[in-house]
């Protein structure tokens, strides 16, 4: 009876940690975005449905959906394009340097997101070192704009992003067999034959969780976008965050933060069902 009592003691911590640092700030914020907003009164008001009519009529919302959904699809697709070489490399690699090359892999989670964005304005700027390579080189007479645009904010956070995407690759990767590489190479399969038609789709479901994960977080993220954007580039977080801080109206702002969450949400449930159908067909 003891042991029952204890083992519903720890069960009972996770679920209490869920509740105190999810579920109650999410019932609040569902609670603030249909709520009136009201001068007085950052939290607003009585239950109202105007926020979400603001956001669905105002093209300006719309576009802003539109703009961090691609940011966080290009992101996605970069870090897939890059990240999946490198955790080829690092899960078959037998090097003694393995182990340094997967810490500088992951070197961008341990640096604070605000001294990576700075450090991407020094590279990216007029004078700073890209445009000034590529002047050198002579493959451009005057400096490409980097910052300030959609451009900057993907190279920046596909550096951020890009060790969640060798991560999740690197984990399928090492779950396979080589032998099953090694029979396809022993019936006359060259290397490329092996990649194409053994490793990579074996190591599918980690592309897919890389992939769907680096999205989430790209298009969640806002310090990148507010300093690589500098206000230019308006992503739905950042105009969330403008109401929060800016405009103190944060009934606003939880419909905003609402509106993302939802259309994430959304597309992921479709990118699930996508993906399962696909590999459904492909198993049969």
């Amino acid at each position: 009876m003891r042991r029952n009592w204890l083992a519903w003691a720890w069960l009972g911590l996770p679920i209490l940690y869920f509740c105190l640092l999810f579920a109650v700030p999410l019932i609040d914020l569902l609670r603030m975005g249909f709520s009136k907003p009201l001068p007085q009164r950052i939290t607003g008001g009585d239950f109202s449905l105007d926020n979400f009519v603001e956001i669905f009529t105002n093209p300006l919302y719309r576009d802003t959906l539109w703009v961090t959904i691609r940011i966080g699809a290009t992101v996605a697709l970069a870090t897939l394009l890059l990240g999946y070489p490198l955790a080829l490399f690092l899960a078959r690699t037998q090097s003694r340097a393995k182990g340094f090359l997967l810490f500088l892999t992951l070197s961008p989670i341990f640096i604070s997101v605000v001294v990576r964005a700075y450090g991407w304005i020094v590279l990216l700027s007029n004078k700073g070192l890209v445009n000034s390579a590529l002047m050198q080189l002579g493959l451009i007479t005057r400096p490409v704009r980097l910052i300030f645009n959609e451009t900057g904010i993907v190279i920046a956070t596909t550096h951020v992003l890009l060790p969640f995407m060798v991560l999740a690759i690197m984990g399928s990767l090492q779950s396979l067999d080589i032998a099953l590489e090694d029979a396809a190479a022993s019936l006359g399969a060259r290397r490329w034959q092996v990649l194409r038609d053994v490793v990579i789709p074996l190591s599918l479901p980690g592309v897919a969780a890389g992939v769907m994960l680096v999205f989430i977080l790209g298009v969640s993220s806002f310090v990148t976008p507010i300093l690589l954007g500098g206000q230019v580039v308006l992503t739905m977080p950042v105009l969330a965050l403008q109401q929060f801080t800016t405009a103190f109206n944060w009934a606003f702002g939880s419909a905003i933060t609402l509106f993302l969450l939802a259309a994430v949400l959304g597309i992921t449930i479709a990118y699930d069902r996508l993906l399962q159908g696909r590999l459904a067909r492909g198993a049969a």
